[in-house]
C-alpha cells in the first residue's frame, strides 16, 4: 500500500470504509489509514519484547533489538543510549519504564525487491542476451541452469546505455520491453557477488570492482551510502523473511555468518541439481541475508537469532494502541496478580474436583478400604520386618 500512487491508496481505504461500515463494526475514520514504515517497525519491536516477557515486571533487561524482513522491506530497530532528534529517533514509555530507539524502515531491501533488483544489474552486463524469439534473455547466478521462465522486469535497461551498440540498437527497436526471459546459470562464486551487490543497493553487480568488502560496506539509499548507526553489541531476533529461509535451509537458530556461507557452498549445488525444488530462489535469498548482515548492516560481531517464527507487528499495535502497556505499575501489578491467583483458584478446583469424584465412586461401589488397627498386636503384624521390635536375646 506505501507503494501506490496517493489516488490509488485513496480509493482503496474509502473501499475498506465501506466494507467495514456496512458489516456494522465499530469504527472511526482515521483508524482506517496506511501504516507508515516506522510504525511497522515500532510495533514490531514492540510484539517481540513482549512476547519474549522483556516487559514483565518492568525489569531493566536490555531490550532485543529487531530485524524483520519482507518481500519489499526491511525494519531495524534497536535501543540506544543517546537520542538525536531526527526521524529514526523515538521515545517508547512503556509503563514507567522509557526506551530511547533507533528505527529505520527500508522500502528496497525486501527479499522480492532485491531479487529484482539483482536482475536489474543483470541487464547491464555480459548476462544479457538476445534469445531465439527475440526476447532478451538474462541468464542469473543464483539460479539452476534448467531454470527458464518468463520474467516482468521493472527497471531493466533504464539505468544505463549497454556498452555494446547491436544490443543498444535492438533495445530501441523493441521500445525497451521489460519482458524477458530470466534463464539460471549456476555459479555460487558468482551468485554471492551478485546478493552482495543487491544487499548495499549498488548498481554495479561486480561487488569486487568497486570496494574491498573486508570491511563493511553499508547502504546505499536514494539520498546516498547510508551507515546505520546500530550498536553491535545488542542481541538482535531476525523475523520473518529471515526465520522462513533459515527454517526451510535447516539453519542453526543462532546466525553465524562463517556457517551460512558454508551452507550455501553445500547445499546450493544440490538444490541447482535437483529438478523438483520448488524454492528457486533460496541461493539467492541465503546469500541475500549473509550479506545484509555482513556488508550492509555491519553486524557481524551481533548476536542474532532466527526467530521466533509466529511474531507480528499487528500484536504490538493491538498493545499500543489498545494501551495495554501504558498503564501504571501498580496497576500493571494488579493485572499479572489477578492472572497469577486466577490460574491457582483454578488448579485448586480441579484438584477437588477429582477427588471428589473419586470418592464417589468408592461410596458407591461399596469398596471396604482398609482401616488401622490400633491393637498393639495387630500393629506389630502389620509393620515391616525392620520397622518391628526386635527380640531379647534368650
Amino acid at each position: 500500500m506505501r507503494r501506490l500512487a496517493s489516488d490509488d491508496t485513496r480509493r482503496v481505504l474509502e473501499d475498506v470504509e465501506d466494507v467495514v461500515e456496512n458489516h456494522g463494526f465499530l469504527y472511526r475514520k482515521d483508524w482506517i489509514r496506511v501504516l507508515s514504515g516506522n510504525k511497522e517497525a515500532y510495533y514490531g519491536w514492540v510484539s517481540l519484547n513482549y512476547k519474549m516477557r522483556v516487559f514483565e515486571n518492568f525489569s531493566r533487561l536490555p531490550t532485543l533489538g529487531l530485524l524483520d524482513l519482507g518481500g519489499s522491506s526491511l525494519q531495524v530497530v534497536t535501543e540506544v543510549d543517546e537520542l538525536r532528534e531526527d526521524d529514526h529517533h523515538l521515545v517508547s514509555k512503556i509503563g514507567p519504564m522509557e526506551h530511547q530507539l533507533l528505527i529505520y524502515s527500508l522500502p528496497a531491501f525486501g527479499l522480492n525487491e532485491a531479487f529484482d533488483r539483482s536482475v536489474v544489474m543483470l541487464t547491464h552486463s555480459e548476462a544479457l542476451r538476445e534469445s531465439r524469439d527475440g526476447i532478451f534473455e538474462v541468464r542469473h547466478p543464483c539460479l539452476s541452469s534448467s531454470y527458464l521462465q518468463n520474467f516482468t522486469c521493472h527497471g531493466c535497461f533504464g539505468l544505463e546505455r549497454m556498452s555494446s551498440e547491436n544490443v543498444t540498437t535492438k533495445m530501441e527497436e523493441k521500445e525497451l520491453s521489460s519482458y524477458i526471459w530470466l534463464a539460471g546459470s549456476s555459479n555460487w562464486e558468482n551468485c554471492k557477488e551478485l546478493a552482495r551487490a543487491a544487499a548495499v543497493n549498488s548498481s554495479n553487480s561486480k561487488l569486487s570492482e568497486l570496494e574491498n568488502h573486508s570491511k563493511c560496506i553499508g547502504l546505499s539509499s536514494r539520498t546516498g551510502k547510508m551507515m546505520l548507526n546500530l550498536t553491535s553489541y545488542s542481541h538482535y531476533n531476525a523475523l520473518s523473511g529471515f526465520f522462513a529461509i533459515s527454517n526451510r535451509l535447516n539453519l542453526s537458530a543462532k546466525a553465524n555468518l562463517t556457517k551460512m556461507w558454508e551452507t550455501g557452498e553445500h547445499i546450493c549445488p544440490r538444490l541447482w541439481a535437483d529438478q523438483r525444488s520448488t524454492s528457486a530462489q533460496d541461493c539467492f535469498h541465503l546469500s541475500y541475508m549473509a550479506s545484509l548482515f555482513e556488508d550492509a548492516l555491519c553486524l557481524r560481531n551481533a548476536e542474532i537469532t532466527f526467530g521466533p517464527g509466529d511474531i507480528s507487528w499487528t500484536l504490538g499495535a493491538a498493545l499500543i494502541e489498545g494501551d495495554y502497556l501504558w498503564r501504571s505499575t501498580s496497576e500493571s501489578q494488579k493485572g499479572f496478580l489477578t492472572l497469577k491467583w486466577n490460574e491457582r483458584i483454578s488448579s485448586s478446583f480441579l484438584l477437588f474436583a477429582l477427588l471428589s469424584f473419586l470418592l464417589l465412586i468408592v461410596h458407591h461401589s461399596h469398596i471396604k478400604l482398609p482401616m488401622p488397627n490400633r491393637g498393639t498386636s495387630s500393629t506389630r503384624g502389620c509393620l515391616p520386618s525392620y520397622l518391628g521390635p526386635k527380640r531379647q536375646p534368650a
